[in-house]
């Protein structure tokens, strides 16, 4: 392989090390009544959350009012959201895509679209857990951070494309080369 193609290959990985940067804007926006009540980033999701502990501050003052009157409304804030630890493979993935860049295109690639394909249904899935928890009036949105994130992985695949794809355009050329050598060689015989 060229050196300019080892070069690009390891600044594929970029991409996918932003990502970790990436992780710190809100994941999601839990609204409530059209009002965005929570927007927890990946690392919050990681830690495990409950309702009650992604809550904005503007927010949080009208739940205290809401607990004290309403035992059941404590119940439901202090129960954790049971899908929060299906967000540690979407890290895991995009770990491995910044890794594998720089070893195997192929393997970094395939990382992309696994953390690619994992954060979008895990956004699904978190807004049909809320649902199914009897949280139906708490509306799951992706937030900023989904769509940075799935812009940062698009780019990274993308890079790993343009490497695949010259790398064989490259061996496909020297194959020619080396096929046009033979045929000289042959015919001087």
């Amino acid at each position: 392989m060229k050196s300019d193609l080892k070069l690009f290959q390891k600044l594929a990985s970029f991409p996918f090390l932003l990502i970790f940067v990436a992780f710190l804007f809100p994941l999601v926006n839990v609204s409530c009544s059209e009002k965005v009540v929570a927007e927890p980033n990946v690392y919050e999701l990681i830690a495990g959350v409950t309702p009650e502990s992604v809550l904005k501050e503007e927010t949080f003052d009208a739940v205290k009012q809401m607990k004290v009157h309403e035992p059941r409304t404590k119940e439901f804030l202090e129960q954790p959201i049971e899908s929060t630890r299906a967000i540690l493979p979407i890290v895991v993935a995009v770990a491995l895509a910044a890794v594998c860049a720089f070893i195997t295109p192929v393997g970094s690639l395939a990382m992309g679209l696994a953390a690619f394909t994992s954060l979008w249904v895990f956004i699904y899935n978190l807004s049909a857990t809320v649902v199914r928890q009897h949280y139906d009036f708490l509306v799951v949105e992706p937030g900023v951070g989904a769509y940075c994130i799935s812009f940062l992985l698009v780019i990274g695949i993308a890079m790993n494309l343009t490497v695949l794809i010259r790398h064989y355009r490259a061996n496909k050329q020297k194959k020619s080369e080396e096929n046009i050598q033979d045929q000289h060689s042959s015919e001087s015989k």
